[in-house]
């Protein structure tokens, strides 16, 4: 599997270790590190202890104050609504306020009142509402203004106009999101400052990844999901902390939603403040990990040693800075540079059929065959309504012809048609790599290229699902810029050290000298590949495949490392702040911590150090022996 990504060497060679990764949910824990270099840790642990204990135990409903002391109606406001509505609308607001400061709920209510003929007559009332019922919404219903042209005139000619004003209105109505922030309004600590645009906070999950726990928030809140922002997506399988942010929330919202019945324990918020602005997707340095490995048995003596060289090797020289399994989908046959290849080469029918095969692999026989007899109407019922992409294309082809398949391609979101490309090129990427390797060795030699400052790409940190890297891939082409690269003769090589050596995300408007190694590489590849540059450049004038170039290697900072001894093979060995609970027993572990740069993978720094695949297969076949 690695080889078919291009994942083929390794920078030193060195003993292979057999271990368990990822066996208990503490065994990988993730911590964001910020623009300040500031690591995301919660301040105070023992909410996250509180989690854990909360799924063993019933929910208790706490007795709430209810909020509602200021929610009255003056004399100025009711002698307003009389004249504007009468007498029977201002009643049934006073009835309204009555209800929810007596319920302590949402009461529904609906009403509509006659729309005033001028504009500032009707910001009046908008104005009205608000200042005065905040849980209420106003909506101008304007029937004539909504009509086509064609239909205003023939009202005119009919003299139906009058009549159709009648039925123009401003609708007053019950809002959820406005109560929920009326509430919150009310009950928020003054600690937290003054109410902005954005409430930014920690957050630390397990067993779930960034994307579908901001889903599970902004749903609790009845947002949609655009509201939730984070730097960069996270691990499912692990712990991890990161900071997010949530336009048009207050505090006290997010501190409520956590204390009903039906939150998420594996979820928590912490560390609230407010600021101006959101956080961007990439407004990271990097992460860090710690990691423990379990060895299937206990190391000798000599396998310590050689151990330990594996580590300082990584420590002082670093690792392949390979794109990991998961830019490629490792979850499925068909892989994601596959298709992104399909699309260089303007093969719209293969490409098309490829995303179709790719996740429907159970039904793969069944899909080719319909695919053939262009019977997309019988695989429009089949596939599952969740996959979102290939009901889409599915649709288009019913919409715009069978086959029409580059108008289907096109009918994709433009991220998740750059992912394919992105995928490809970053396939691209590691064969390069490991033919450097394989050829050049870990040493500098002259035709590399070497870069001081590059503009790190932005990539999922250890994301299991493809689709969690659509929008950093996006976000990633819109911010590279290429730094000015030089070659390596032999007259400036003693200026340069092995990891500043860059390689090309190959794209349209990448420069590289003739005279370099990365050209000679790169021919080979376009040979066995069947591709060449006009290919590339044709497909950047439909798709942005613009490029950028990436470190070589990537040497970890402030790696610590700690063998230790535990005694059930299903325990948690280190708490969810990765410090140690046990060092005694049969069986033997390493946990080692680092920091990484976000356009890295952990899980190539672990293939460095066990010299073992990284594969799901690799760990799903050991974990036979280890058990």
């Amino acid at each position: 599997m690695e080889a078919a990504v291009g994942i083929e060497s390794f920078l030193h060679e060195g003993q292979p270790f057999k271990c368990i990764f990822k066996h208990r949910f503490t065994d990988f824990i993730v911590q964001e590190i910020d623009l300040k270099n500031q690591v995301a840790v919660i301040s105070d642990k023992t909410k996250w202890q509180n989690t854990d204990q909360k799924q063993d135990q019933p929910f208790q409903k706490k007795d709430k104050a209810l909020p509602f002391a200021n929610l009255t109606l003056s004399e100025e406001f009711l002698q307003q609504s009389t004249q504007l509505f009468g007498q029977e609308v201002t009643e049934s607001f006073q009835s309204f306020v009555e209800k929810v400061k007596t319920t302590g709920k949402c009461v529904q209510f609906e009403t509509k009142v006659a729309l005033p003929e001028s504009k500032e007559d009707r910001i009046k009332v908008h104005q009205l509402i608000r200042q005065n019922i905040p849980i209420l919404e106003s909506f101008t219903k304007n029937v004539h203004n909504q009509k086509s042209k064609a239909e205003k005139k023939e009202d005119k000619a009919n003299e139906k106009l009058q009549e159709q004003v009648l039925q123009d209105h401003i609708l007053i109505k019950t809002s959820n999101i406005n109560f929920k922030k009326y509430v919150a309004s009310q009950t928020t600590s003054k600690a937290y400052g003054e109410s902005k645009k954005f409430a930014k906070f920690l957050l630390m999950k397990r067993n779930i990844d960034s994307i579908n726990a901001g889903m599970f928030i902004s749903k609790q809140l009845g947002l949609s999901n655009k509201h939730f922002a984070i730097a960069g997506t996270k691990d499912k399988r692990g712990i991890t902390t990161q900071w997010a942010t949530l336009q048009g929330m207050e505090i006290a919202q997010l501190i409520e939603i956590q204390e009903r019945k039906f939150w998420n324990s594996n979820i928590l918020m912490s560390d609230y403040s407010y600021q101006d602005s959101g956080i961007r997707l990439g407004e990271l340095q990097g992460n860090k990990f710690c990691v423990t490995l379990r060895f299937l048995s206990e190391l000798t003596q000599n396998q310590q040693w050689e151990l330990a060289k594996n580590i300082e090797n990584l420590k002082y020289y670093g690792f392949v800075n390979y794109f990991g399994l998961q830019r490629f989908g490792s979850k499925y046959k068909i892989k994601t540079h596959q298709i992104g290849k399909e699309i260089i080469k303007k093969n719209w029918k293969e490409c098309i059929r490829l995303i179709l095969l790719s996740s429907q692999q159970e039904d793969e026989e069944r899909i080719n065959q319909l695919f053939e007899l262009d019977d997309f109407v019988t695989m429009s019922s089949i596939i599952n309504p969740r996959l979102r992409i290939e009901k889409q294309l599915v649709d288009s082809l019913l919409q715009n012809g069978v086959h029409n398949y580059f108008t289907a391609l096109q009918s994709l979101p433009r991220n998740a048609r750059e992912l394919y490309l992105h995928a490809y090129q970053s396939y691209i990427w590691n064969r390069m790599a490991s033919m450097r390797i394989k050829q050049y060795g870990n040493k500098i030699v002259v035709g590399d290229i070497v870069s001081a400052n590059i503009l790190d790409e932005v990539v999922a940190d250890e994301g299991e699902e493809i689709v969690q890297q659509v929008a950093e891939d996006e976000e990633q082409q819109k911010n590279q810029t290429i730094s000015a690269c030089v070659l390596v003769t032999e007259q400036n090589i003693s200026q340069y050290t092995f990891d500043q050596i860059v390689l090309p995300i190959y794209g349209h408007k990448i420069t590289i000298p003739e005279e370099s190694i990365v050209s000679t590489l790169l021919k080979e590849i376009f040979q066995e590949e069947q591709i060449t540059k006009q290919d590339f450049e044709d497909a950047s004038n439909k798709f942005f495949i613009d490029g950028n170039f990436r470190y070589f290697v990537q040497i970890p900072t402030e790696m610590d490392h700690h063998l230790f001894k535990y005694q059930n093979k299903d325990q948690d060995v280190v708490d969810s702040f990765g410090e140690l609970l046990v060092d005694q027993g049969t069986y033997q572990g390493l946990l080692i911590k680092f920091k990484l740069k976000k356009s890295s993978y952990a899980t190539m720094l672990i293939r460095e150090l066990t010299k073992c695949p990284s594969t799901l297969e690799f760990q799903q076949e050991i974990s036979v022996e280890f058990k």
